[in-house]
């Protein structure tokens, strides 16, 4: 049995056959959450065993390897895997291999032909770099949803990456919009968590401050509420910030009368198995993860993404956000509860995003930044820029005002007037009143820093000082 391409991942294939006839080495693949990498690069290894060739797919986590593997056995592709537990098969011609294995075993590297790095935008960490070098002669083939990194580094060679050409396949948009993806309606706060007391280590928020100001049960409780409210039921994956607030989140749906567990390092292979499988079946109704399930997880049964762990984080956002964008039987859409504010900081799901191999500098945009950001209905949801009425409740999109919404509920967030906003002069900035995602989006285009959107809201509440800052 073989899988049947979609026409827009057959297109795929043909740019990234094109890319190596123009003499490149090493294009990389990008192409949103649940678009089907994994097919396509399965796709490609079937094309190449075909030609006598040998096949290396490089993952870093057990959940890819086993996926990796379903996708290749559906695309008929005869394979082997290097990986911990499970069983080696070293005469085939495709191998399937964790980089933690590999990188402790470049010794027992195969022969290969072609090596494929799925999410490719860990590819700049030394042990993958090792296992390239080693096979200095094989092409390459990067895939990921998002190619970029939180530090600024490119993944093209001009940047000290690895690839030399990027294929762009079709935006969650334009997915939506034929059917391969669901529409995400988003929630958010009306102001976004305070978090100025929190460090940034390598380019994230540092957890052990991050469950210190929101670990102490007050979002969890707010997190059942809203999910009773916006999605009742629905399979639910919510991303916590450590294993014990995960653990506390899952103890607090319980306590409401859902089935819930959660999924971290702490548990056995075997059980975190067991709990994503039950998020699949309807025997768990929540689960809540940490740093597990952002990448690898294929549940198309997701219906709700609850969003507990604010990120500086582009990549984590838009995967975790993925999870949930795979139709599935009886599903229309996908409720993203947002409690910490990370679609405001990111944009929305299908906005339009900038990919570049090259990297950027401290006071460039990054890449994947959103070209539109999004506005927030007084009902509570967030609709991104291009929409004029509310996609919840239909209201129409209010002017440049900050809008009203009661502390601790979420609102809608829809997707256009903040694309107005990044051409706004300073003057015509001063003479509207902006709802902080919008000053957000003045400040982002302008390179400013975080603290100014802080300053001109007081100055908002009180005119005064805007007019002594004038003098």
């Amino acid at each position: 049995m073989t899988t049947e391409l979609r026409p827009y991942q057959q297109d795929c294939i043909g740019r990234l056959r094109s890319a190596y006839a123009a003499a490149r080495r090493a294009p990389v693949l990008a192409l949103p959450t649940g678009a089907g990498k994994t097919i396509v690069f399965a796709a490609i290894g079937a094309g190449a065993v075909a030609k006598g060739k040998r096949v290396l797919v490089l993952v870093h986590r057990r959940e890819l390897v086993r996926q990796a593997s379903a996708k290749l056995a559906a695309a008929g592709v005869r394979h082997g895997i290097i990986a911990a537990g499970f069983a080696v098969a070293p005469d085939e011609a495709v191998q399937v291999g964790s980089v933690q294995t590999l990188g402790r075993r470049l010794d027992a590297l195969p022969p290969c032909d072609l090596v494929v790095i799925d999410e490719a935008h860990h590819a700049r960490a030394e042990q993958w770099r090792a296992i390239v070098a080693a096979r200095p002669q094989a092409r390459l083939l990067g895939v990921t949803a998002t190619p970029c990194r939180l530090d600024g580094k490119g993944l093209g060679i001009v940047a000290g990456g690895l690839f030399d050409a990027l294929v762009i396949g079709p935006g969650i948009a334009e997915l939506t919009k034929q059917g391969y993806l669901v529409p995400a309606r988003s929630f958010a706060p009306a102001k976004r968590l305070e978090l100025g007391g929190v460090r940034t280590r390598a380019g994230d928020y540092v957890t052990g401050d991050l469950e210190r100001l929101v670990g102490d049960g007050k979002i969890t409780g707010d997190a059942v509420a809203e999910y009773r409210k916006r999605a009742d039921h629905r399979p639910a994956l919510a991303f916590c910030i450590s294993v014990a607030h995960a653990e506390d989140v899952a103890e607090a749906f319980r306590a409401a009368g859902y089935r819930a567990q959660a999924a971290h390092g702490g548990l056995t292979a075997r059980d975190r198995d067991a709990a994503v499988g039950g998020l699949a079946t309807g025997e768990i109704e929540v689960l809540a993860a940490c740093d597990l399930v952002s990448e690898g997880l294929d549940v198309p049964a997701v219906g709700a993404v609850i969003l507990l762990r604010p990120t500086k984080s582009l990549v984590l956002h838009m995967q975790q956000v993925g999870r949930g964008l795979r139709p599935a039987p009886g599903k229309t859409e996908l409720v993203v509860l947002d409690h910490v504010g990370n679609t405001l900081a990111h944009g929305m799901p299908d906005a339009e995003r900038r990919w570049s191999l090259a990297g950027v500098g401290k006071k460039a945009s990054e890449p994947g930044a959103a070209a539109a950001s999004a506005w927030r209905c007084e009902c509570g949801c967030i609709s991104g820029m291009a929409r004029r009425e509310c996609a919840a409740c239909g209201a129409a999109r209010p002017g440049a005002r900050e809008i009203g919404v009661v502390p601790g509920v979420l609102a809608e967030v829809t997707a256009e007037k903040l694309a107005r906003v990044r051409s706004l002069s300073y003057g015509e900035m001063l003479r509207s009143r902006l709802s902080e995602a919008e000053l957000r989006e003045f400040a982002r285009a302008r390179g400013y820093h975080a603290w100014w959107v802080k300053h001109r809201l007081r100055e908002q509440e009180n005119p005064a000082l805007t007019a002594c800052g004038a003098a």
